[in-house]
């Protein structure tokens, strides 16, 4: 942000030089980029008066002049050809500098002496814009109303001494992108008193009105539409602004165009609130709308480019056509051009993100986007388009109605902080009084009332105690903190039980010769299909679809990993790589009635999934991966039985585990369908663990217990159950009814035979029993066998083997 010095004074006193004040901003949060001073680089250049012109004698393009210059007449030889007699002029006189390290001495030009030299516009390094009527390539022609200033510097006579200073804004400082924002800060930062140039605009009482010459205005899109505010000036004269309008707009690197769109850009500039000038004739049927653009809408902007929107991008539209991009750009269906009458004036508060996003989507990013991508108050429009009227009356451009339209949906929020000193000066490690805090907060405009901070509307970027205390410091000075010692205690990071787990899992697959892969979040809805998922299942009912995928490939957000990891296995089959472990850690994404009912985000599952086929691998050593993780997790007791509902499963070759009603494992081998459809003729082996689950039921502390002191009883059982009874429930029945007398059991043998009976199976484990406080006797073991087996023949309908 370039801002002159001159400019500042308006805002606040200053009474130390450029420099000084250049490092007093710094220190207190507006860091200054350079220092840029004109004027200092032209010496002994004077205004001047052409008294005579005569051809020269020895040269067809050349003329020879006399010059008055005050206090004496110079003879000058020039080629310009735009001069005549009488016309005032800049005199650069013998001894004189100009800048770019120029130096004007006398010499002779095809033999005629020449006493230095008439200056143009460029070589007064000036520019051409800031000086209407004046040509490149010839003399710098001055009014006659410069007549008075003859022999008088150039410099002074034209105001060209100026101090201009860069300050760099952060992203968090919006109100310092403007003159008006930089001289409150001054005022604070020199303890100095604010002037408010404006404070008639503050006080100004308006008609508020829904129509204005026939105009009416709405906002369909509120959400990204703070406020939109409309004033309308009739019987407008387009012409050029005034020098001291287009000199500010030139010190602050905008050029000037004419007094409507001058104005405007001045108003940015100096109040950091962006405004936009309709031709009210380009609007068709006088209807201004804020909406969303329409698919693929188009609009040709001030720069003369087609653009092509899209529904997240908001425009101001008439009845038929977007004629702004807003917050970015005017089209050239409503320019403001010579024959234009009536002038609608914008002031309006876009959604900084989406005016971000719209500008770098279209790759189109203005003085107006910049500003408005960072967050501006609603607060500052009305006062803005006042301050665009006002100065049309100033500049005599036009006759301003009297009334206003404001749309305003929804007010700006006070916000309102607990001022605890105390606790500021602990944070700051500083000891300031409160008064002295208050005092400081005041220069920035922060009310403090009973105990409550109060700040004002444009500083948005205040909203927690740790803000005012940066306030207050920066104000106080950095410079002023004494140095110490760091006092508090450190503190050792660490990783929460979740990342602990994680890197455990990590670790376990890799040791146990699995290679890690990344998938994409998002599959095709197809791929449910490929694994045996229909669409009246959970996992493809409430899948998320994808707006704008990458490619059809990827149309929704995954529901289950299932298709990520045998897309890999698929690619690694066809390769003919064999003996393949691939195991992955990533998320699936199910929207759910319920999440859908109360307006939630999806639901995040983290899940270990790993696969495995070629030779010596088979469903018990998936098994045994599956337990081996569950062990790590310090995860004793669960429960293992069979999976039915997963239909991408082999149907007699899975199980889950789970605690409860929390499945926590599914594992096993992948339904034949689903091979075929990936094209993969050997057994495939994959298991899904819910790490969110695991995390739940994990125990990071671990008991340890002294060797036993008492010797364990060692019985073996051998039961024929039906061939549908799992070892599960046989192991629970057995553990309910030994309780704490059993210290471990083994399923060491089961055997099928016609002897047995058709669709049944023995069943033999060994039964370790031991007790903590004795030693057990026959008789405490035979009466819990007894039990066991009387519960097994009851249950599980169980027959003691004999032979």
């Amino acid at each position: 942000m370039k801002v002159s010095i001159n400019w500042l004074k308006d805002y606040s006193e200053i009474d130390i030089d450029t420099k000084e004040l250049a490092h007093v901003m710094s220190m207190t949060g507006s860091k200054v980029e350079g220092i840029e001073e004109k004027g200092n680089d032209i010496k002994n250049v004077v205004v001047g008066k052409i008294l005579e012109i005569e051809k020269h004698p020895n040269a067809d393009k050349l003329v020879v002049t006399k010059v008055d210059i005050g206090d004496e007449i110079v003879q000058i030889v020039t080629g310009a050809t735009n001069i005549k007699v009488g016309d005032i002029v800049p005199v650069a006189k013998n001894g004189s500098e100009l800048p770019n390290n120029v130096k004007i001495t006398k010499g002779l030009l095809r033999g005629i002496e020449s006493n230095g030299m008439m200056c143009s516009v460029p070589e007064l390094a000036l520019k051409i814009e800031d000086y209407p009527g004046q040509i490149e390539d010839g003399i710098m022609i001055l009014n006659k109303e410069y007549e008075k200033y003859i022999s008088k510097d150039i410099v002074e006579v034209l105001d060209l001494k100026k101090e201009v200073i860069e300050f760099e804004i952060t992203p968090n400082r919006p109100d310092c992108l403007s003159v008006e924002g930089l001289g409150r800060e001054v005022a604070a930062s020199l303890n100095k008193k604010f002037i408010n140039p404006h404070k008639n605009l503050d006080e100004m009482k308006l008609e508020k009105v829904n129509e204005i010459e026939g105009l009416k205005v709405d906002i369909s899109a509120p959400d990204l539409c703070y406020r939109y505010v409309a004033r309308v000036v009739k019987n407008v004269k387009i012409e050029q602004s005034p020098e001291w309008l287009r000199k500010r707009l030139s010190e602050s690197g905008v050029r000037a165009i004419n007094n409507i769109v001058d104005i405007t850009n001045y108003v940015m500039l100096e109040m950091g609130q962006p405004m936009h000038a309709f031709d009210i004739n380009s609007i068709e049927g006088k209807h201004i709308t804020v909406r969303r653009a329409t698919e693929n809408e188009k609009i040709q902007t001030l720069d003369e480019e087609q653009r092509i929107l899209d529904e997240n991008m908001l425009v101001i539209a008439d009845t038929k056509k977007p004629v702004a991009i807003a917050g970015v750009m005017g089209g050239m269906n409503s320019e403001i051009e010579d024959n234009t009458k009536t002038v609608v004036f914008e002031s309006a508060v876009f959604n900084g993100a989406s005016i971000r996003k719209t500008s770098k989507k279209l790759g189109l990013r203005t003085e107006a986007s910049s500003r408005y991508e960072k967050g501006l108050s609603p607060e500052n429009a009305l006062r803005a388009v006042n301050r665009a009227v006002e100065l049309v009356k100033q500049l005599n451009a036009g006759e301003v109605i009297d009334k206003i339209i404001d749309v305003y949906p929804e007010k700006q929020k006070t916000i309102k902080i607990e001022f605890y000193p105390e606790r500021i000066n602990n944070l700051l490690g500083t000891s300031i009084s409160e008064q002295e805090m208050i005092e400081i907060l005041s220069r920035l405009d922060i009310k403090v009332e009973n105990g409550i901070a109060i700040p004002p509307y444009f500083r948005q970027d205040i909203e927690q105690e740790a803000d005012l205390a940066e306030e207050v410091l920066r104000i106080y000075g950095y410079d002023k903190l004494e140095s110490t010692l760091v006092n508090n205690c450190t503190t050792l990071g660490g990783r929460n039980k979740y990342q602990k787990l994680e890197y455990d899992l990590r670790n376990i697959m890799c040791d146990s010769g699995f290679s890690e892969i990344y998938c994409y979040s998002f599959i095709n809805e197809n791929d449910l299909t490929k694994i045996n998922i229909n669409e009246q299942n959970n996992l493809s009912k409430y899948a998320i679809y994808l707006k704008k995928p990458l490619s059809e490939e990827y149309t929704i957000m995954r529901t289950s990993t299932i298709p990520s990891m045998m897309g890999v296995i698929a690619t690694n089959y066809a390769k003919k790589n064999e003996d393949v472990k691939l195991f992955e850690i990533g998320k699936t994404y199910i929207n759910s009635e319920q999440q859908i009912e109360n307006n939630k985000l999806p639901q995040e599952n983290n899940i270990l999934t790993f696969a495995m086929y070629g030779k010596d691998v088979d469903f018990y050593i998936l098994k045994g991966y599956v337990e081996n993780i569950f062990e790590k997790a310090n995860i004793k007791r669960y429960d293992i039985d069979r999976e039915k509902e997963n239909q991408s499963y082999h149907p007699g070759r899975v199980a889950r585990l789970r605690l409860g009603n929390d499945v926590i494992a599914v594992f096993g081998e992948i339904h034949p369908n689903v091979l075929e459809n990936y094209g993969v003729s050997d057994r495939v082996y994959l298991a899904e663990i819910n790490i969110d689950k695991l995390v739940k039921y994990s125990r990071a502390e671990k008991k340890y217990t002294s060797i036993a002191k008492y010797p364990a009883i060692i019985r073996d059982i051998a039961i024929i159950v039906d061939e549908k009874i799992e070892a599960a429930t046989i192991e629970r029945i057995i553990q309910r009814r030994a309780k704490k007398m059993l210290e471990e059991q083994k399923l060491f043998d089961v055997y099928r035979s016609e002897k047995l009976g058709e669709n049944k199976k023995s069943m033999a484990y060994s039964l370790k029993f031991r007790s903590n406080e004795k030693t057990l006797t026959d008789e405490e073991i035979n009466a819990t066998m007894d039990n066991i087996i009387l519960d097994l023949k009851k249950e599980a309908k169980a027959e003691l083997r004999s032979h």
